[in-house]
Order: C-alpha cells, then sequence, then structure tokens
C-alpha cells in the first residue's frame, strides 16, 4: 500500500510539476494576451472616438459640400455677369465714342449745310424776272437780292408792248413775306418803258425770306390792264437780316 501511493507519487509529481509549469506559462500567456487586449481596448476606443469625429466631420462636410457647389455656381454666375458687364461697359463706351464723333461730324455737316445752303440761296435768288402778261412784255430786277436791315430795295422795271413800244403807265410793288402772310405794297410808280424804282423800308415783318412782285399795272388814267392773280406767280427771292 505504502509502495503504491509512493509510486503513484512519483509518477504523478512529474506530470503535475509539468502541468504546473504549463500553467504558470498559460497563465503568464494568458496576463500577457489581457495586457495586449487592454491595450487594444484603448486603441480600439481612441479609434472609436477617432471614427466619431471623422464621421462628424465628414458629414458636417458632406453638409457643406452642398453649399459649396452653390457657392461655386454663383460665383461662375458672378464671373460670368461681370465679364457680361465688362463687355457692356466696352460696348457702351464704343457707342458713346461713336455717338461723339457722330455729333462732331453732324456738327461740322451742318456747318457746311449752312454754307452751302447759303451759297445755293445765292445761286438761285435770281435779281430778276420776266414775264409776258396780255400785250405787255415785263422785266424786272433788283440791285441786290440779300438786305441786311430794313432798308429800301431798288431796280429797274422795264414794260414794252409786244411790238417793242414803250408802255406808259403805273405800276405799284409788293414785298410778300410767305411765312407771315402778309406784304407791304409800294406807293404807284409811274412807268415809260424802263424806269427806275426805290422802295422805302419794305421789310415790316423782320428777318427772313420775302418776295418782290408786280403787283398791278394800270394805264395813265388809272385803269387796271393786269390783275394781282394774273402777277402774283412772278416773284424775285429776297433775304433780310
Amino acid at each position: 500500500m505504502g509502495l503504491g501511493i509512493y509510486v503513484n507519487n512519483a509518477l504523478t509529481a512529474p506530470k503535475l510539476e509539468g502541468l504546473t509549469g504549463e500553467l504558470t506559462q498559460k497563465t503568464s500567456q494568458l496576463s500577457s494576451l489581457q495586457t495586449q487586449l487592454d491595450s487594444l481596448q484603448v486603441d480600439y476606443n481612441e479609434a472609436l472616438g477617432d471614427l466619431a469625429q471623422v464621421t462628424q466631420q465628414y458629414n458636417d462636410l458632406t453638409e457643406n459640400s452642398v453649399t459649396r457647389v452653390e457657392y461655386e455656381e454663383l460665383e461662375e454666375d458672378y464671373e460670368s455677369l461681370l465679364e457680361s458687364h465688362q463687355d457692356q461697359t466696352e460696348e457702351v463706351a464704343l457707342l458713346q465714342a461713336t455717338n461723339q464723333n457722330l455729333v462732331a461730324t453732324n456738327t461740322e455737316l451742318s456747318t457746311e449745310y449752312q454754307k452751302l445752303l447759303v451759297k445755293y440761296n445765292e445761286l438761285r435768288m435770281l435779281s430778276w424776272t420776266a414775264f409776258i402778261a396780255g400785250n405787255l412784255r415785263v422785266n424786272l430786277t433788283v440791285t441786290t437780292n440779300n438786305y441786311p436791315y430794313n432798308m429800301p430795295v431798288t431796280g429797274t422795271i422795264n414794260i414794252h408792248y409786244l411790238d417793242g413800244r414803250p408802255y406808259d403807265g403805273r405800276v405799284q410793288l409788293l414785298v410778300w413775306s410767305d411765312y407771315n402772310k402778309m406784304g407791304t405794297t409800294s406807293p404807284t410808280i409811274t412807268v415809260t418803258g424802263t424806269t427806275q424804282y426805290t422802295f422805302v423800308a419794305p421789310f415790316l415783318s423782320g428777318p427772313g425770306n420775302y418776295f418782290l412782285l408786280v403787283s398791278s399795272i394800270k394805264d395813265s388814267s388809272g385803269k387796271e390792264i393786269v390783275s394781282y392773280n394774273d402777277l402774283l406767280m412772278y416773284r424775285i427771292s429776297l433775304m433780310m437780316g
């Protein structure tokens, strides 16, 4: 019995020691693993916190990214509008410069036109008119077509019969303003063939365009030979002022 216990102990003790050593080793490994696990848990918790922070940042960025896109779109629209405004400003400046050039050109042309108009009026304003009324040949002339103020109109009136004989009679002249629809009639002028006349201060409507015409032709006794209606188309243009 005693021998059996001894033998059993002798056999069991080494196993027990081996198991104890293995258990100690496993315990040490377990402790080391636990330490690593604790360290990993700390790292995991830190990583989890970082993940939560990054997730929040991502969400914030996602929300802000919409605003950023809208901002970029608005910025593009602004740049486009600014460029269009600059183009329009340049176009307006060009049009203004062109308009100024046209105004200057128009002023020059207007000045030149006025000069040409004066010259044209001088050329077209003949200093005479001639016509036949009944059996009379009439020629009316003026010394000048232009009068700086209300000064006398002078000239000649020549009336002959168609056969060449001088006409003896009476005439009246009229200085007429179409614009004001009024005129001035001269005193009676006695005519014998060719006669010089002076029509004093006939321009009663102020500066402007006038016409000189024979308003009546009468014989020496005062009888009307040619009426006004037959004479009014034969005019000489005058300019006063």
